[in-house]
Order: structure tokens, then C-alpha cells, then sequence
């Protein structure tokens, strides 16, 4: 029986092209894939950059309100006319404005992302080198964490105790439950923090020791300790106890809520 033989006569393409349907051996697609990967982390580099130059050009035009020396009758007009979106133009101008001290090139080599997080800090740690560079180098979640760490520092207060924001994505009906309950947890428990409140909450729900739980088990626990006590030895021992637990109870109500005195920033 004869033997037929078969040979490709797919024609040969160029780099980076495979055509649609085609079945590639392994280390080709391998191949393609990486291709494609780089591809799209240059495109969106790209976009980015493109992103802060809107951004830095459009402000310096702005500052020197050059829209009708370049032919335009205002912002609108300008922006309108290059096609530019609405969202785009004011998010990355107002950032843009909000590092103003900076070089053109200092602005640019940060995210977006990153120089977000970095306009929400005082104006006068804006412009730190040692941040810059940060911003620059780091991904987004982990330039948060430095700044929290700096921040730290600058506030002389344990990186715990640093207030952040959380920002999640919900529907209107989730987010108005839970600032009911929040709410009405905070009536139950006297406390005015809405951030301290939300973390009893959870920490409860989680049978974890809070300063509510640790007040509560004490009213419980003493009375029945007074009543076993058989002399004066037992009764000094107990006020001993006693002290120790109150100690322990103003610890807590300063690492919860700052020492007397202090003024908090939200």
C-alpha cells in the first residue's frame, strides 16, 4: 500500500503574525503569547504617559489661561476639540496642577495611580525625593504602604494607628444598610469614631477581645471575686487584680483612641 506524504503549504509569516484558525505547535504559541504580553505592557505604558502629558501640558495652558492666544474660546472649547474626554482632561489636569513644584520629568515618571496617592498627602511632602523615586518605581498597593509607613513616622504613631481610606464598590441599597447599622451600633456603645466602631463590630463577630467585650466580662467578673473573698489577704489581693485590670483598660483606650490630649487628624 502506498504511502501518501504530507507537507505544509501554509505560507511562511511574517513575526507576530499567525493566521486566524491556524494551530501552532507549543514554543510558537508560547512564543505569540509573549509577544502579545509585551505588546500590551507597552500600549499601556504608553497610554499612561500620554495620560500625565494631557495632563501637565494642559495645566501649564491652563495657568497662563492660553486658550484664546491658541485660538480657542475657553478650557471647554480646547478640550472639546481634540477630542478629549471629560473625565480624562479634569482628573489628569487637576493632578497635575496639585504637583506644580515639580519638573515636567518628575511628574511624568510616576503612575497615575501613584501620583494620586501621592497629591492626597500635605503639600510639603509632595515634592520629597526619597517619595518621587517611590512613586516612580513601586506598584500601586505597595506605594500605599510606604506612604502609611512615612506617614508613621512623620506623625510620631505607630503605622496601625495611620488613618487610611477604603474604598470599595457597592450598590446604594448595601451602602445605606450599612451605614444604618453602623450607626446604630455606635448609639448602642456611646462611640462617636464610625471607623473605631465599624472594627468592634467585626472584631465582635469574630469573638475577639474588644474594649466593650473586656468592659463588659469586668462588671461580671468582680462581684462574684468580692463575694469569694474570705479575708483581708484575699480582699488586697483582689484590689491588686483590680489595678491591674484598670491599667489594662486605659491601655487599650489608648491605643484605640489616643492618648488624652491628642488631636487627631482624619
Amino acid at each position: 500500500m502506498a504511502t501518501m506524504m504530507l507537507c505544509s503549504t501554509a505560507p511562511v509569516l511574517a513575526p507576530g503574525i499567525v493566521m486566524q484558525g491556524e494551530v501552532l505547535p507549543r514554543a510558537s504559541l508560547d512564543e505569540q503569547l509573549r509577544i502579545c504580553d509585551q505588546e500590551i505592557v507597552e500600549a499601556w505604558v504608553g497610554l499612561v504617559k500620554r495620560s500625565m502629558v494631557i495632563g501637565w501640558d494642559g495645566y501649564f495652558i491652563k495657568r497662563h489661561d492660553g486658550w484664546q492666544r491658541l485660538g480657542y474660546a475657553d478650557e471647554k472649547h480646547y478640550r472639546s476639540s481634540k477630542g478629549i474626554g471629560r473625565s480624562t482632561w479634569y482628573k489628569m489636569v487637576g493632578l497635575a496642577e496639585k504637583f506644580s513644584m515639580l519638573a515636567k520629568e518628575q511628574f511624568l515618571n510616576m503612575t497615575i495611580e501613584n501620583a494620586a496617592q501621592l497629591a492626597a498627602v500635605p503639600l510639603s511632602s509632595r515634592g520629597d525625593a526619597a517619595l518621587l523615586q517611590a512613586a516612580s518605581t513601586m506598584t500601586a498597593s505597595k506605594f500605599e504602604s510606604e506612604l502609611v509607613r512615612v506617614t508613621a513616622i512623620q506623625q510620631n504613631k505607630p503605622v496601625g494607628e495611620v488613618y487610611v481610606t477604603i474604598k470599595w464598590r457597592i450598590k446604594q441599597a448595601q451602602r445605606e444598610a450599612i451605614e444604618r447599622g453602623l450607626e446604630d451600633w455606635q448609639r448602642e456603645h456611646g462611640i462617636d469614631d464610625p471607623g473605631y466602631a465599624l472594627e468592634l463590630m467585626i472584631a465582635e463577630y469574630h469573638d475577639r477581645l474588644t474594649l466593650v467585650g473586656f468592659m463588659t466580662e469586668a462588671l461580671t467578673r468582680l462581684p462574684r471575686a468580692i463575694a469569694a473573698a474570705k479575708s483581708m489577704e484575699d480582699l488586697e489581693e483582689l484590689r491588686k487584680l483590680f489595678a491591674t485590670h484598670i491599667q489594662d483598660m486605659g491601655e487599650m483606650l489608648k491605643l484605640c483612641c489616643g492618648a488624652g490630649g491628642d488631636d487627631e487628624q482624619g
